[in-house]
């Protein structure tokens, strides 16, 4: 069964009071963070939850963030030592607004649904003044995963929204593309040494230059953090494989979609010539790379079913959060 999605205009003085109004009677309206658009509803109310796993199709063990405008409103959601509110808030007053979600135990009210069956809790606050303001209007958390299908690219504009949720969803605010591009820094602060749980933005060194050492290496699939237990960010009907420069100029003039830097696509176009398959490039600078991935992919999987080829980026620290969402993408 369908429902009317409404599109709310951003710049419609009017926008904000349907969004929240929305809410807080139990639906579930996508906006936009500075990350990617989120999937919202009253993260306290167990039945308004349970319409964004509806929409996405996504898997109940797959727990979510709850969103928040400060960390005077983040810290009644946890149930945890004084040292531990303590370090949240050392990183909120250096991170938030922002692209960082701070994971703890759960307090006792949090719904189940929230946490996945864990027992621990994601919470942010989102930079961008939509979503502040949103926010500000709630008196209570906003559970909001990626507003996509469950294993689609995450939606960086209204149209990506609509694009797999239309009929699904209440509404979509509508505030043009949001700036970052993937989604928020999962950092667990609730191990005896905190550790990144999931990339993103905020990078392992900033986080360190606050609080000092933090864990090593990459969290497993078992971890208390969203977007880690099951497939993600895969254009529909593609195969995506991670590929060097050189398989690239091997298909270069095959029917294979293909996703490169602007200086590999120049130089094959100049030595090769142009090519009939799509193309679509993308600057070799990390955060400009990652504020149009999903755009990008998006786009190409309009040209219909068929293998896509990416140009693996640099393994350097910048890249951490690019190289983890296209590996995901590329999982068979």
């Amino acid at each position: 069964m369908t429902q009317t999605t409404l599109i709310l205009d951003a710049n419609d003085p009017e926008a904000l009071k349907k969004a929240h109004a929305l809410l807080k009677s139990g639906n579930v309206v996508a906006f936009p963070t500075e990350t990617v658009y989120g999937l919202g509803a009253n993260g306290l109310d167990p039945a308004a939850v349970a319409k964004i796993f509806k929409a996405k199709g996504r898997p109940g063990d797959n727990p979510l963030i709850l969103h928040v405008s400060s960390i005077e409103h983040a810290i009644p959601l946890w149930q945890t030592t004084d040292a531990h509110i303590d370090l949240a808030i050392l990183l909120a007053e250096h991170f938030w607004p922002g692209p960082l979600s701070l994971v703890l135990p759960a307090a006792p009210h949090i719904p189940k649904a929230v946490i996945g069956g864990l027992d621990s809790v994601a919470v942010r606050a989102p930079a961008g003044t939509l979503a502040q303001k949103l926010l500000q209007m709630c008196d209570f958390p906003v559970a909001a995963p990626s507003a996509n299908l469950s294993g689609r690219p995450s939606p960086t504009t209204a149209a990506h929204v609509a694009k797999t949720l239309e009929g699904k969803i209440a509404a979509i605010l509508d505030g043009g593309p949001t700036s970052i591009g993937i989604e928020s820094t999962v950092l667990d602060l609730g191990s005896e040494v905190p550790q990144i749980l999931r990339p993103g933005d905020i990078s392992a060194e900033a986080i360190q230059t606050v609080i000092g050492e933090l864990a090593p290496g990459n969290a497993g699939a078992d971890a208390p953090s969203p977007g880690l237990r099951h497939r993600h960010y895969q254009p529909k009907d593609m195969q995506l494989s991670l590929v060097d420069e050189a398989a690239i100029a091997a298909a270069w003039q095959q029917n294979i979609a293909i996703l490169c830097f602007e200086e590999t696509a120049n130089y094959l176009t100049e030595n090769t010539g142009e090519r009939g398959a799509p193309l679509l490039v993308l600057p070799k600078e990390a955060r400009a790379y990652s504020a149009r991935l999903y755009d990008a992919l998006y786009e190409l999987e309009q040209s219909g079913p068929g293998q896509l080829f990416v140009e693996a980026v640099p393994q350097t620290s910048e890249w951490v959060a690019v190289q983890d969402r296209l590996l995901r993408a590329s999982a068979s």
